[in-house]
């Protein structure tokens, strides 16, 4: 973003962030049809689908919802209870994958399809594993001003 700013600085935008986001806008139309794009994209996909970056976060969601269900499990609701055991197990075959099949990259997106159809983990595991962060109901932070991006 710093230097995309720069870059508008330099041909002499300066109109600030709209103006910056508006010619941004007007580069990207298009792109979505561009053969190039789809690389981009497919590349993207690959490597945020990747070992290196999921395995980490699923082991520690996975090593802390056995005690977490020990602990709620009574309180839960019995649809909530198949829920959070699901998503465990298909944790647990996502992270399996990777150990046995790392490169299995069709096998990993069903299964984080599968993941993301139980919903968000338990907020108290999500907690402790994005530092204290809590997550509304659609898993974006709470406190974000209403249509605010949390990236910029």
């Amino acid at each position: 973003v710093e230097m995309l700013k720069g870059q508008g600085a330099a041909a002499g935008g300066g109109g600030g962030d709209e103006d910056l986001l508006s010619k941004l806008s007007e580069q990207l139309t298009g792109l979505d049809g561009d053969p190039n794009m789809e690389g981009v994209m497919e590349g993207m996909m690959t490597q945020l689908l990747s070992k290196d970056f999921l395995y980490e976060p699923l082991s520690e969601i996975s090593a802390k919802y056995p005690p977490w269900l020990a602990l709620h499990g009574p309180s839960l609701s019995v649809a909530d209870k198949e829920r959070y055991t699901t998503q465990l197990a298909v944790v647990r075959e996502i992270c399996d994958t990777f150990e046995n099949d790392a490169d299995n990259t069709d096998k990993v997106v069903e299964l984080m399809q599968r993941m993301q159809q139980c919903g968000q983990p338990p907020p108290e595991i999500v907690k402790e594993l994005g530092g204290g962060v809590e997550l509304d109901a659609n898993g974006m932070p709470k406190g974000l001003p209403p249509g605010e991006c949390s990236i910029m």
